[in-house]
């Protein structure tokens, strides 16, 4: 399974904390090229034998959405194509759907 930096940073980051969190929320963009479950096999592997073993994961998925650069629609891309739905052109401009970050972190009495 490849490796996911991002989340490897947000696990160093929350290991450095004084407070480990009872349930971390991340967000993760549609057109990122992780699934679900691996972002969560990974999760689990890397905060096994750690502080945050007991931290449970909430992923929220953010939806594709792009900018045709011809006619300026907005879109969601079906299956990661880029062409636009109106005009038929394949220059897009992302606007949503690349994300990977730390959404919210949940303390144990929150």
């Amino acid at each position: 399974m490849p490796k996911i930096p991002r989340l490897s940073a947000i696990i160093d980051h929350l290991l450095r904390q004084t407070k480990h969190p009872a349930s971390v929320h991340i967000a993760v963009g549609e057109l990122t090229s992780f699934t679900e479950e691996q972002i969560r096999s990974q999760w689990s592997t890397l905060i096994n034998d750690t502080a945050l073993a007991q931290t449970s994961l909430f992923i929220r998925m953010i939806p594709a959405e792009q900018q045709c650069m011809v006619c300026f629609q907005k879109y969601h891309p079906s299956n990661k194509e880029t062409s636009c739905p109106r005009c038929g052109s394949v220059g897009a401009k992302i606007i949503a759907g690349e994300e990977f970050y730390l959404d919210s972190i949940k303390e144990e009495n929150e």
